[in-house]
């Protein structure tokens, strides 16, 4: 939740400063409306605040007064009100133009979940003091979904500076626009409103987290330097296809101990495992949720239930989970995309990276990397690929890719569907073949937010049957200190990584 502070650091003779911070808001008539207009737009360059109807009171008032009495006094008093107004105008203009904001903040990638400080320092120029400023900031929310702006009040000393902190912390990556929109400066009496365009963001970049899936789970572990594939005059499932020098990880019994005396180096050899070099990765980051609760239907609560009526199993468990969790899987996905690739490329493989993005000319990217060193080239770009429409699923991407016999195909999904698995079990890639444990079909599992767990986990089971009979193996995968997974989960990386239950 981002935590605003402001701190003095001019020539203000050491007077207390109070500030506070709020949702923008428009002015006393019609909030309602005005809370949805940016505070750019909400208001002209110059314009009255409410209390102007006060000086109007006064106006009639002194009018009255110098039409009674006629003397000097009332006169003085009257034209004293009458050019109340243009007096207080120059002096909120003249604050205006000396009033100077700058973003001084450094930081433009950072990783969620990590508290980061982003600073805004407001300084005033003239000698004349300025006791009314609104700083309008656009901060993101306090669920981190999106960004809004919230309004800041400064009295402004002369010749002072002020030091506005703000200390944020985000839920999800992705992209976000932090900066000043504009600012509002008022007279003493504040009864006018005076627009400084300020308009200074800085983009950050929210990444997700690098984690790793256990390699006691994994089907292929060696971090092998070359492209293995099963010969075909090989009669073992497992034979040795390459030697190497040792790096640190690899397991003691590949150690090629007769060739690392000769050496005095240690020489490890390379397991032909019968899996394919190249492997296929479908990021799915489309809006599979509402972002408002469903509307029900109507039932009796005094009937009795329909047996054949099954439950929603992609109802949420909560009004408040809809309003996230479209973000929430997408990170989800991401995170095991990241891991998954990892887990590819240290064993020796060729990955083919797609994902739908409206930043890409085509809608989509497609990146093959070879090695870590590749990935992390595109990490950024990925790591902050927005949200997909609902329509764009894997379905698409595996079309631009075709068939190909030699490849490993992996699937990451927010969730599983009648439809979605219809389409993964058409895909060119499945077939009837012995190729399961082959092509994963990864499922983001977070229980916690649904309404109906226990169906919904027995609508999985199912599902794995069906994949299973098309050679995809269902794999429900959980991020470590998100959700918990079971003890019987088959492999948990226990220091920040990902937990894989591939179920049976």
């Amino acid at each position: 939740m981002p935590k605003t502070k402001v701190k003095n650091s001019g020539t203000g003779g050491g007077k207390k400063i109070r500030s506070a911070t709020r949702a923008a808001a428009g002015p006393s008539r019609g909030k309602k409306a005005a809370s949805n207009v940016p505070a750019a737009d909400r208001w002209k360059k110059i314009s009255v605040t409410p209390r102007f109807a006060i000086w109007g009171a006064l106006w009639l008032g002194a009018l009255l007064f110098t039409q009674l009495l006629r003397s000097p006094a009332s006169n003085i008093f009257f034209g004293f009100v009458t050019f109340f107004p243009l007096a207080s105008l120059i002096y909120a203009l003249i604050c205006r133009a000396s009033v100077k904001l700058y973003m001084i903040s450094d930081t433009a990638t950072t990783e969620k979940n990590r508290p980061a400080e982003y600073d805004f320092r407001l300084i005033n120029e003239s000698v004349f003091p300025c006791p009314f400023i609104d700083a309008y900031i656009k901060l993101p929310q306090t669920n981190s979904v999106r960004t809004a702006e919230r309004c800041v009040k400064v009295s402004m000393a002369p010749l002072s500076d002020y030091e506005i902190t703000n200390e944020i912390s985000f839920r999800f990556r992705g992209t976000y626009e932090i900066g000043v929109s504009c600012l509002y400066i008022y007279d003493f009496f504040k009864i006018i409103r005076v627009k400084s365009e300020i308009f200074s963001y800085t983009t950050v970049y929210v990444l997700p987290r690098k984690l790793v899936i256990d390699e006691d789970g994994a089907q292929s572990v060696s971090d092998s330097a070359s492209k293995t594939k099963k010969a075909s005059n090989s009669y073992e499932k497992i034979e040795v296809s390459d030697i190497r020098d040792y790096r640190l990880g690899d397991p003691l019994k590949s150690i090629h101990w007769k060739l690392s005396s000769k050496t005095e180096d240690l020489i490890v050899k390379d397991y032909n495992t019968g899996t394919t070099d190249t492997t296929y990765i479908f990021s799915d980051l489309s809006m599979r949720f509402p972002t408002e609760v469903p509307d029900k239907p109507f039932t009796d609560p005094y009937a009795e239930p329909d047996p054949n009526c099954l439950p929603d199993i992609n109802e949420l468990a909560s009004a408040a989970a809809y309003e996230d969790m479209n973000e929430f899987c997408a990170d989800g996905v991401v995170e095991l995309t990241v891991a998954s690739v990892l887990r590819e490329l240290r064993a020796g493989r060729t990955v083919v990276l797609l994902w739908y993005d409206e930043r890409a000319v085509i809608g989509a990217f497609s990146f093959e990397l070879r090695s870590p060193a590749d990935f992390d080239v595109i990490f950024n770009l990925f790591a902050t690929a927005p949200i997909a429409p609902a329509e764009k699923t894997v379905a698409g991407l595996s079309a631009l890719v075709g068939d190909s016999e030699d490849a490993k195909y992996i699937f990451v999904l927010p969730t599983l569907d009648d439809p979605t698995v219809t389409s993964l079990c058409t895909m060119p890639c499945a077939s009837d073949s012995s190729s399961y444990e082959e092509n994963e079909v990864i499922v983001y599992s977070a229980p916690e937010r649904f309404a109906h767990p226990s169906e919904r986990e027995n609508y999985l089971d199912s599902c794995r049957t069906q994949l299973a009979e098309h050679g995809l193996k269902l794999i429900k995968g959980s991020l470590d200190g998100v959700m918990p997974l079971p003890e019987e989960t088959s492999a948990v990386h226990k220091k920040g990584g990902i937990g894989i239950n591939a179920g049976k």
